[in-house]
C-alpha cells in the first residue's frame, strides 16, 4: 500500500510538458514562469551543451543545468 502510494505521489510531481531529454524541465515555483526564467534556462542549456555536446541526457549533463538554474537563484520542486 505504501508503494502505490508514493508511485501516486510520484505521478503528481511529474510536470506535464514532456520533455525530450529527461530531468531537463524540473518543477519551479509557479512565479518562475517569466521570460526571465525561460532565458536564464537557455542560458543553462547551452552551457550544458557547450560542455557535454551530444551527450545531454547523461546524468552529470543534468546535474549541471539543475545546478546552473539553482546558482542563478531559482528553486527546484523536483
Amino acid at each position: 500500500m505504501f508503494v502505490a502510494a508514493l508511485i501516486a505521489l510520484q505521478g503528481c510531481a511529474t510536470p506535464t510538458t514532456t520533455s525530450p531529454v529527461p530531468g531537463y524541465m524540473p518543477v519551479t515555483d509557479p512565479a518562475n514562469d517569466t521570460p526571465q526564467f525561460r532565458l536564464d534556462q537557455q542560458a543553462c542549456l547551452s552551457e550544458v551543451d557547450q560542455a557535454w555536446g551530444n551527450a545531454r541526457q547523461d546524468n552529470a549533463a543534468v546535474v549541471q543545468f539543475r545546478r546552473c538554474l539553482v546558482n542563478k537563484g531559482y528553486r527546484l520542486l523536483s
